[in-house]
């Protein structure tokens, strides 16, 4: 077995950052000496380093730093002959993309969105190292225990973040630049999942729990322990199930009659607050169109767990709520006339739903969909409407109180973020916060990331650039109750990380979500505002739009016979304001504007004057002491953006952001 070895971070096709000096590292045999060489494309060499490793073999050398499109390759030989050659290496921008599951959303799910961008993504300048999620709660490592460069093409793209993939391709089509992207995502994962020990010595509980799972056996116990709850729950589902027993996945018992009209929540029905295994069913019609074809089925996302037959036939399964319900129908299966779709739906918690708003529908390739509608296309079988549905078996069992041990403190940061600190970089996105919208301390911890992060990779300026959390509603709960999931509360919070933590920044995202989906498919949107954001603070001159939204620049407030207007003057318009709605149900009016005063709550009558003014009336009878906009989880009428031109004509570009502003 060879003795030298080099981290996954170099290896061929890596791209390596523009004027940064070039840290080459590994591991070797105690005290012996390395040699490096940087080769040029020509085979001449562009520069050489020598070290010695350490005692525990670890060796560090540093090239110069060389300027964009530079291709190299790196041969590294050590005194006792062994060589490592890395090719393919051109320099560009480097990006560190983090997160949870929006950053992590891959192409896979995205394939029916975006499936002219996949066949034609063929772009060597655009390159990603995926890591898949793992922990460590040992401490940090060295290496990466998974991940390669990969470039953009048809067959890769499906594992390439979207996020990120959108933020690479702005960033090379505004620069020309080859675009490297180091991707650490995981779904559900916590601030503090991403940050080390050292940044958590305010938080003691949290490193007390973190050191607990650093016992490999205390670790396992609890994955046993999760393992058999787990089992435990599903088993008396299935053991007890009257559907699975009676083959209800043919058809349910003739005489069925309890039915719901579908998509809907469970709440406010029989089954509301069931939890356990409940069979839909429903027969449609097909034509001759249809008949003995490959088809495909659509149903939304589903809370929790389906499986999903077509003539007794089973064609697809999802194990948790997230992933919308996409099955292929094999050849063979639809008849011409009547056909039966069952779901066999179980509610993990009580809240059970097909989810509203969400197409339900069978289609085959006359008759496809458009991927960004929510209509039914001519010609495709439309399964809303009635379901009948019968019990197959009541769970009276809590469901277990999982412990998701890749979300505990440092763990993720261990293993994933930690051993690309090495590796230098331009900047750092981050999309992360659905998991931490209650947390109390998000503010303070992230300032301490942040400058944790940059100690690290040892530049004071990396830009740190945030999603901000998009529309969303659907999980959200009821804004009158103490358990209400307030996410615009949480957007405060990242708008203050921009004021108060230098050089740090926030692409506003509250028209980018899908209130009924905590993973909306418009990626591009994302990865592009968080792009333009870093085109204005990494490479000015290349940006002609706005890179962000309206800023307020003046603010007039005059008593009038019912009350006070406000005068809201802004700067930053690009090529004027203008209201506007992506979601035309919304739209009509500016409805999202508020004031506070005297301790209550006022709604604002908005209106857009000019091209930089937007005028709000209020009727309250004591002086506004805030102003408010979008403190909501959604936006509910036309917002406020600037404008850019477009094939001569003016379009919406970047928003004005959620703000609380004191008077």
């Amino acid at each position: 077995m060879s003795k030298l070895v080099l981290p996954r971070l170099l290896s061929d096709g890596a791209v390596f950052q523009k004027d940064k000096p070039i840290h080459i590292w590994g591991f070797d045999e105690a005290g012996i000496k390395v040699d490096c060489s940087l080769i040029n494309a020509d085979g001449s060499v562009a520069a050489t380093a020598e070290c010695n490793a350490d005692e525990n073999g670890r060796f560090n050398m540093t090239l110069p730093a060389f300027e964009a499109g530079r291709v190299f390759a790196v041969k590294i030989k050590d005194a006792d002959g062994e060589e490592a050659v890395v090719n393919d290496i051109i320099t560009g921008a480097v990006w560190f993309a983090s997160g949870q599951s929006n950053m992590d959303l891959t192409f896979d799910r995205l394939r029916d969105n975006y499936p002219e961008l996949i066949a034609s993504s063929e772009n060597d300048m655009i390159r990603c190292f995926d890591i898949v999620s793992e922990t460590e709660y040992s401490g940090p490592q060295e290496d990466t225990r998974t991940g390669s460069w990969k470039k953009a093409c048809p067959e890769n793209m499906y594992g390439f973040s979207g996020t990120a993939y959108f933020f690479a391709k702005r960033l090379h089509e505004m620069t020309g630049l080859a675009v490297g992207m180091v991707h650490a995502s995981l779904g559900g994962s916590h601030i503090y999942s991403w940050m080390s020990k050292e940044m958590l010595e305010e938080y003691p509980e949290l490193l007390e729990e973190a050191s607990r799972y650093a016992d490999p056996e205390y670790r396992a116990s609890r994955i046993k322990r999760n393992e058999e709850m787990s089992a435990e729950w599903f088993s008396n589902c299935d053991d007890n199930d009257a559907g699975r027993n009676g083959k209800w996945e043919n058809g349910l018992p003739a005489g069925v009659k309890d039915s719901l009209e579908m998509p809907r929540f469970f709440e406010g029905t029989a089954l509301d607050g069931f939890s356990g295994v409940v069979w839909f069913e429903k027969k449609f019609k097909a034509s001759k169109e249809f008949a003995g074809k490959e088809a495909k089925i659509w149903l939304g996302t589903i809370t929790d767990s389906d499986e999903v037959y077509v003539n007794g036939i089973k064609v697809g399964s999802i194990g948790y709520l997230y992933p919308p319900r996409k099955y292929n129908i094999p050849e063979g299966v639809i008849t011409e006339g009547e056909n039966t779709v069952v779901i066999r739906i179980t509610v993990n918690h009580g809240t059970g739903r097909i989810t509203p708003g969400k197409r339900m529908m069978i289609f085959n390739d006359s008759c496809k969909p458009d991927a960004w509608s929510n209509v039914v296309p001519k010609g495709a079988i439309d399964l809303s409407g009635e379901w009948k549905y019968s019990i197959g078996a009541k769970n009276d069992l809590p469901y277990p109180d999982i412990d998701f041990i890749d979300w505990k403190a440092t763990g993720l940061f261990n293993c994933m973020t930690a051993p690309c600190t090495k590796f230098p970089i331009e900047g750092i996105i981050w999309y992360q916060g659905e998991s931490d919208s209650h947390f109390a301390d998000y503010l303070k911890m992230s300032k301490i990331q942040i400058e944790g992060y940059r100690k690290l990779w040892g530049d004071e300026d990396i830009p740190f650039i945030l999603a901000q959390l998009p529309n969303f509603t659907i999980d959200c709960g009821d804004p009158d109750c103490e358990s209400y999931d307030s996410w615009w509360e949480f957007r405060e919070v990242q708008r203050r990380i921009t004021e108060e933590v230098p050089n740090t920044y926030m692409a506003v995202m509250i028209d980018a979500g899908e209130d009924n989906d905590l993973h909306p498919m418009n990626k591009e949107l994302v990865g592009t505002r968080l792009a333009d954001i870093a085109l204005d603070v990494k490479y000015p001159g290349t940006l002609f739009i706005p890179s962000k939204g309206p800023e307020i620049k003046e603010t007039v407030v005059n008593k009038t016979f019912v009350g006070y207007e406000v005068i809201l003057k802004f700067k930053g318009i690009g090529n004027g304001l203008i209201a506007y709605s992506p979601d035309k149900a919304k739209a009509g009016k500016i409805k999202d504007f508020a004031a506070q005063a005297g301790g209550k709550i006022y709604p604002a009558v908005a209106e857009l004057i000019d091209n930089n003014t937007v005028l709000l009336r209020l009727a309250t009878p004591e002086f506004p002491e805030k102003i408010m906009y979008l403190q909501s989880n959604t936006y509910t009428g036309d917002i406020i953006y600037n404008t850019c031109i477009e094939n001569n004509k003016k379009v919406p570009c970047k928003l004005l952001g959620p703000f609380v502003m004191e008077m």
